[in-house]
């Protein structure tokens, strides 16, 4: 069985809903919602941190995990009446939440979860300034209600944690987080490198034409 944190059960007990709240914000549909938090906290179980660092990683992480999802495809707004397959109630509120731009979501979810402005900034790696401006009040009535309804099924966190301890059973976490971490960053300057490519390309012919 490959190392797994020493506290991650603590954790995993603390912070399973919150996270999960944030994943399902950040990918509105339960099924993709459960995969992030899955990939967070195998981020968590494989390393050796501990509070206040652990709590960070975790959700520092499942963020990552969401810019990755919408990185590799398209994501549009799903529509009104696909809520009403969540496992917990919906509302008009959340829908109207849900439309939020991401940055504004995530750093809704993670004040709403009792997370500073500053600790907010750290997690979504940007400016205390901006974190503040993203956790002004978004002017729809019952958000934060909204936001408490998104609770994961008990039976449904069992399976979830179940399946986190199977990965670990049968992999080498930390080797497979590294890689996985490493794809991500590709993924992230790809597009600056096809912009260097064709700024090189578009030099070489200038100098050619001369």
């Amino acid at each position: 069985m490959s190392k797994i944190c020493s506290k991650f059960d603590s954790y995993y007990a603390s912070w399973v809903q919150p996270v999960w709240r944030l994943c399902y914000v950040m990918a509105r549909q339960s099924g993709a919602a459960q995969d992030l938090a899955f990939q967070a906290f195998l981020r968590l179980g494989a390393s050796d941190a501990q509070e206040p660092a652990a709590q960070t990683l975790l959700f520092s992480s499942a963020v990552r995990q969401g810019e990755a999802y919408f990185s590799r495809k398209l994501r549009r707004m799903p529509r009104r009446d696909s809520l009403s397959r969540a496992p917990f109630p919906t509302s008009d509120a959340l829908y109207a939440f849900l439309k939020l731009p991401f940055l504004r979501r995530c750093a809704l979810c993670l004040f709403a979860d009792g997370f500073a402005p500053a600790d907010i900034a750290h997690i979504l790696r940007i400016r205390p300034a901006h974190a503040n401006r993203l956790c002004a009040d978004p002017g729809i009535g019952g958000w934060q209600e909204a936001l408490r309804a998104i609770v994961l099924p008990e039976g449904d966190v069992q399976q979830l944690s179940d399946r986190i301890y199977e990965r670990f059973e049968v992999r080498s976490v930390g080797v497979e987080n590294a890689i996985h971490d490493a794809r991500q960053t590709f993924d992230r300057i790809a597009p600056w490198l096809a912009l260097l490519v064709l700024a090189i390309f578009a030099l070489s012919l200038w100098l050619t034409a001369r």
